[in-house]
């Protein structure tokens, strides 16, 4: 009986791990492939229940989630006359998640499973990268999965994992997964880890990613003294020189990407400014509004040929669709987990979950990252698990 319990959690949450590593196809119109991990999840979580594997609610603990899907879904429903959308489901998705995992009293496969997402992920990026191969394009029709060609001259191309956000979000998806499994395990294995993450991050040629890797394990390594470790970072890095990691960081002229993040989060901060406290509480709403470089309007406005995006910032991103009150109440949420880190400085600080977390939040400020919620369900299935760790203390 035990045993079949067991199966039947580890299940629900290898569907859970499969989100980010499953193409954005489509099956039919109101189907995407993707969505598939997420529907078995749901029907082992259910089964789950049943079967009485989780007995609690954890009412207490669910509220400010809660509470967030509660406004966002009276906000929709003002703004764009539905109850239920896209947004709503997810959070939801991620509250039953939050109750899966206060019910589970052994959590460890977690940190198997991440190690696998990791490994998997980093030798994709690097296989592919070498043979020039890919998958195809998915049903966002712009980047491909795999390997894309380019003529920046200093390299031949760059990575693109399975989850929507293009090459960007996979390079911040192996940086964070590249972290947490580096400083949780304590064999000479996460030496090997360090390259191979590295260099498959670096692949994704992800500026933002590359740095949060490097400082963030500089950091892990300065505070726990570890030389070795200092040593393999400074190599891993000195490798990739060799494939353009200096022109990567220098040749604006042709990728034109730090500008382009420049642009769009002064145009949505000038857009902030520019209108009255009451008119920043609502926000736009969900799906209404778009940003080209410098201009930010409603999604409508833009002609044909135009491709909106959000601020490439998920604090900006949170503002403009869900207003200063949603974004206290998102904020909420990270209330008790703060307090914890704060609490506990000292030991937090080379903790592998605020770690994953920091950094995490930190890619944010350059992406919307949050908003991906392909990237975005791994970092509350950790952020749930620390506070669960918490709460059994």
């Amino acid at each position: 009986m035990v045993k079949s319990k067991d199966i039947l959690i580890k299940l629900q949450f290898l569907f859970v791990f499969l989100i980010p590593v499953t193409p954005h196809f489509t099956i039919s119109q109101n189907l995407q492939l993707d969505d598939i991990p997420v529907f078995l999840s749901l029907f082992f979580l259910i089964c789950n229940f049943y079967f009485k594997n989780y007995k609690k609610f954890y009412i207490k603990e669910s509220l400010p989630i809660a509470i967030f899907i509660i406004y966002i879904s009276i906000q929709n429903f003002i703004l764009n006359g539905s109850i239920i959308y896209s947004d709503n489901l997810r959070f939801t998705f991620y509250l039953l998640t939050f109750i899966s995992i206060m019910n589970i009293k052994e959590f460890s496969f977690i940190d198997r499973y991440i190690f696998s997402l990791m490994i998997f992920l980093t030798f994709f990026s690097i296989s592919f990268y070498f043979f020039e191969t890919h998958l195809g394009t998915d049903s966002y029709e712009y980047w491909k999965i795999g390997f894309n060609q380019n003529e920046w001259g200093f390299t031949k191309g760059r990575m693109n994992g399975f989850q929507a956000g293009g090459p960007n979000a996979f390079g911040g998806l192996i940086a964070c997964l590249t972290i947490y499994c580096i400083s949780k395990i304590r064999s000479n294995l996460h030496y090997l880890l360090i390259f191979i993450g590295i260099f498959g991050c670096f692949l994704t040629y992800s500026r933002a990613s590359i740095i949060v890797l490097f400082l963030s394990l500089l950091f892990y390594f300065l505070l726990n003294r570890n030389l070795i470790g200092f040593f393999i970072l400074i190599l891993s890095f000195l490798v990739t020189i060799n494939f353009g990691l200096i022109e990567r960081f220098t040749s604006e002229s042709e990728t034109e990407g730090i500008q382009d993040r420049i642009e769009m989060q002064g145009a949505s901060i000038e857009n902030i400014t520019s209108k009255s406290f009451s008119e920043n509480l609502i926000g736009y709403g969900y799906g209404r509004f778009g940003i080209v470089r410098s201009e930010l309007k409603l999604i409508d406005e833009f002609q044909d040929q135009y491709r909106p995006t959000g601020p490439h910032n998920s604090f900006l991103f949170m503002i403009l669709n869900y207003g200063i009150i949603g974004l206290i109440l998102f904020l909420n949420i990270f209330l008790y987990p703060l307090r914890v880190f704060f609490k506990k400085l000292n030991k937090n600080l080379t903790n592998p979950s605020y770690l994953f977390l920091g950094s995490f939040i930190a890619l944010s400020f350059t992406g919307d990252f949050i908003q991906n919620h392909s990237v975005s369900v791994l970092f509350f299935v950790v952020l749930f698990n620390s506070i669960k760790a918490e709460l059994n203390e």
